[in-house]
């Protein structure tokens, strides 16, 4: 897949301006609380375009969207970089810093392993990574009181979940260059998201 051209192409004026906005992805695992932060933040004034991944995929996909993650996975990933083009249109578009709610792992429903589903492409776009992050009994009530959501409710294995979404997020940053903002949820975690927001705009 490393040989996947990107869909959009950029004059070198516009990647000048892009490459001098921040692309954070909000990340943290399924029922973290991510949801009820960014409820908080919209009710703020920011200089930034915001948008979920998800939401992006959900327009590709219509009523196919439910069956995504039993898709091939050589499906997936193209569908993952086609969000990732969609995302870099939408910051030449406005010329604004990007705030995206994003996954770095999750959980594969059809082989029950936890998978890393950021692409090659999203390794040189972000610029900042938000991991919400929690303990597992908190997410685990979460899950069993969202029932409109299929969601993993053994505690064993969200704390795999949470484990390895705090690795990866860590060598992601180490290795490319990504800088980490790490967050706990609670009751000052949107406020301590809005600092690192201040802080990253240009």
């Amino acid at each position: 897949m490393t040989g996947t051209k990107p869909i959009f192409s950029f004059s070198d004026s516009s990647q000048d301006n892009l490459n001098s906005l921040r692309r954070i992805c909000f990340t943290g695992v399924r029922g973290v609380g991510k949801s009820s932060v960014l409820k908080e933040i919209n009710k703020e004034k920011l200089n930034f375009s915001f948008t979920s991944g998800s939401d992006i995929l959900q327009d590709m996909m219509g009523e196919a969207y439910s069956q995504f993650e039993f898709l091939p996975e050589y499906n997936k990933y193209a569908y993952r970089l086609k969000i990732r083009d969609t995302l870099h249109k939408m910051q030449e578009e406005n010329s604004k810093d990007l705030l995206v709610d994003s996954h770095l792992t999750v959980y594969n429903l059809k082989t029950e392993e936890i998978d890393v589903i950021f692409t090659h492409m999203d390794y040189g776009f972000y610029t900042d990574i938000i991991l919400l992050d929690s303990y597992p009994e908190r997410i685990l009530d979460h899950r069993q009181r969202d029932s409109k959501k299929k969601r993993i409710t053994d505690l064993d294995v969200i704390r795999k979940e949470l484990d390895f979404e705090r690795k990866v997020a860590s060598e992601i940053s180490e290795k490319h260059g990504i800088r980490l903002h790490v967050i706990q949820m609670g009751e000052d975690a949107a406020e301590k998201m809005l600092d690192i927001l201040h802080r990253c705009e240009v």
